[in-house]
């Protein structure tokens, strides 16, 4: 088991799906693009008390435009985000933004082709909020066999799990 030298993000060409907007742009350069819901780097593993966290949630939870950027070697170049704003201050309307704003990065791009990349693990933090594929060795939960482990790279702040084989584009959610 080891970390992934690339990893392949399927393009899906259908409206709203997880990878509808990955490809090419720029000659050979990759991006991925997409509109999430995120929350502080630190929010879970704090020290902050379960009330807090039922409570203050929306006030948390932003709404981002993201824009990946990659070299034809699939090394990260750069990371562009945006906040749309939060659930607190109205959902519906922070993922309209956040759309808007998509669309503008992705103009962009122009000319970009939608189609599979190939790209490596990176990790960013930007204003508090990570973005990034970051490759994971866990263990399973299992009295039976506590050394057994599974790998994966999840793509943050999205919460998607890609899988072995890494030039496989398997994941979960």
């Amino acid at each position: 088991m080891a970390e992934p030298e690339r990893l392949l993000i399927p393009y899906e060409g259908f409206e709203d799906d997880r990878f509808s907007f990955v490809g090419l742009y720029a000659e050979d350069n990759q991006f991925m693009a997409f509109v999430t819901g995120a929350f502080p780097a630190d929010w879970w593993s704090g020290n902050r008390p379960p009330e807090y966290l039922r409570n203050q949630w929306a006030e948390h939870k932003r709404w981002y435009a993201v824009l990946h950027r990659f070299g034809a070697d699939g090394n990260h170049l750069g990371t562009e985000v945006w906040n749309g704003g939060t659930t607190a201050g109205g959902e519906v309307e922070a993922n309209e933004r956040a759309d808007k704003k998509l669309a503008e990065l992705l103009e962009s791009l122009r000319p970009y082709k939608l189609c599979d990349i190939c790209v490596k693990p990176f990790g960013v933090e930007i204003d508090g909020y990570f973005f990034g594929l970051v490759y994971q060795l866990n263990n399973y939960d299992d009295p039976a066999d506590p050394d057994a482990t599974y790998e994966c790279v999840m793509l943050e702040p999205n919460d998607i799990m890609f899988h072995p084989p890494w030039d496989s584009g398997e994941y979960s959610t």
